[in-house]
């Protein structure tokens, strides 16, 4: 098994100085064996809303964004090799107010912002432009903003690679993000470093979509089904739902996978490994603000009465939650609330560690925290890849926010199906 990394960032509501408004990101290590080991203190000073993402340059070397948000300006955006680990740019995307996903099509990187549904490119070479924007951008025009009810904003909510193809997610509130309208899937045609345009699209998907994945022809979506609540009852329409991108978009039906007549939670996460089996995270809040809900691994969505059960939680405070598969080391990664437990897919009986906000143990093993830090909140994850050989890769990240780069979307898009890449397909896949 390969090492790899994750990173993720927190941050906490503290009030008296000097700790508020100081937000930090970490690395957390996954060396293969039934530990990981936790590494604090990445980037310091950010604000209480830190944002991470990882992508691969144009070497197909690892690397981690680390930025943070303030409404309406764009922030530095911290560039990191996380294995060293070392900042090698500090890069201000004044057209990314609010980064959500970044992932890599070809030469290129391409970053979305969820506050203007935009999405912007960026050279990922670290010399000489430092990873700079190059100019080109897209923002979804308002001829596809739905017209019912009335008064909405578009939002990006994820990028992924597929085929070669780059799609966006995006959802539709309005300002008091009490009404939402339905969701919409874009395939785009990307020209690197000349243009961004509309491939086709599809707009049938339920209202306030989180996540997507794919598997084989297919991209699935998951849905809350509307403005998220507390009265412990979930969304009527909250479902999870698939399309066929073997076409146009606009031309293919949207087909509900799993609904409120299979499990009466909102559906918040998907992913697929690479046997087929969905890993799917469910849970509604209840009146304290405590997600109530599961985690399964369903190996046939067509008959989701027969599952495992990963995880189940009632009480769990904290808002920041996400599952994702990740193939490169047969990992399920769960940020659950104000931790995060990593399970492995073939027994989870047990995580094979838990990391919480604490520090604990030399290396920190199973503490996210340095000594002094006083964060109480989770805020974000993300997962960054292997190192060393590159031949057996098999996993990929996804839309808020484990589990979907584009390098492991295009081997998935060559093995189809196969659990490992051929050499020749490794060289394929590097160009």
């Amino acid at each position: 098994m390969a090492t790899s990394y994750a990173a993720y960032s927190v941050y906490y509501y503290e009030s008296d100085p000097p700790y508020a408004g100081h937000g930090m990101a970490g690395r957390i290590l996954d060396a293969g064996a039934s530990f990981v080991v936790a590494y604090p203190g990445l980037q310091s000073g950010l604000n209480g809303d830190p944002k991470v993402e990882g992508f691969t340059d144009a070497g197909n070397a690892l690397r981690l964004a680390v930025t943070d948000y303030v409404t309406g300006s764009a922030q530095p955006v911290y560039i990191y090799d996380p294995v060293t680990p070392a900042n090698l740019a500090t890069p201000t995307w004044t057209n990314v107010q609010n980064l959500y996903t970044l992932v890599r099509l070809g030469n290129y990187l391409y970053a979305l912002d969820f506050d203007n549904a935009r999405i912007v490119e960026i050279n990922p070479a670290s010399t000489p432009t430092g990873y700079a924007a190059t100019g080109v951008t897209f923002t979804l025009p308002g001829s596809l903003v739905p017209t019912t009810p009335s008064g909405l904003t578009a939002h990006g909510q994820a990028l992924a690679v597929i085929g070669g193809k780059l799609y966006g997610l995006f959802t539709f509130t309005d300002s008091a993000w009490a009404n939402y309208g339905k969701s919409l899937l874009v395939r785009f045609d990307v020209t690197g470093g000349s243009s961004i345009s509309i491939d086709s699209s599809n707009g049938n998907f339920a209202e306030n979509a989180f996540s997507l994945a794919d598997k084989g022809s297919e991209v699935y979506v998951a849905a809350i089904g509307g403005a998220q609540g507390s009265s412990g009852t979930p969304n009527a329409n909250s479902r999870v739902q698939k399309i066929s991108i073997a076409g146009a978009l606009n031309t293919a039906s949207v087909t509900d996978v799993l609904t409120q007549s299979d499990f009466a939670y909102e559906y918040r996460d998907i992913s697929f490994d690479a046997g087929g089996n969905a890993y799917v995270l469910m849970g509604t809040y209840n009146s304290s603000w405590n997600l109530v809900g599961q985690l399964l691994k369903i190996a046939n969505l067509a008959t989701p009465g027969t599952h495992a059960v990963i995880d189940t939680f009632s009480t769990t405070p904290g808002y920041f939650w996400s599952a994702q598969y990740t193939a490169d080391n047969n990992r399920i990664w769960f940020a659950r609330g104000n931790a995060i437990r990593v399970y492995d897919a073939s027994s989870f009986t047990t995580p094979a560690a838990t990391l919480t906000l604490s520090v604990n143990g030399p290396g920190n093993l199973g503490g996210l925290l340095g000594s002094g830090d006083l964060y109480d909140n989770i805020n974000d994850l993300t997962y960054i890849g292997a190192t060393g050989t590159r031949a057996s890769l098999r996993g990929y990240r996804s839309p808020l926010q484990v589990s979907n780069t584009p390098r492991a979307h295009a081997a998935r898009a060559l093995t189809r199906g196969r659990p490992e890449l051929t050499e020749d397909e490794l060289e394929q896949l590097d160009d």
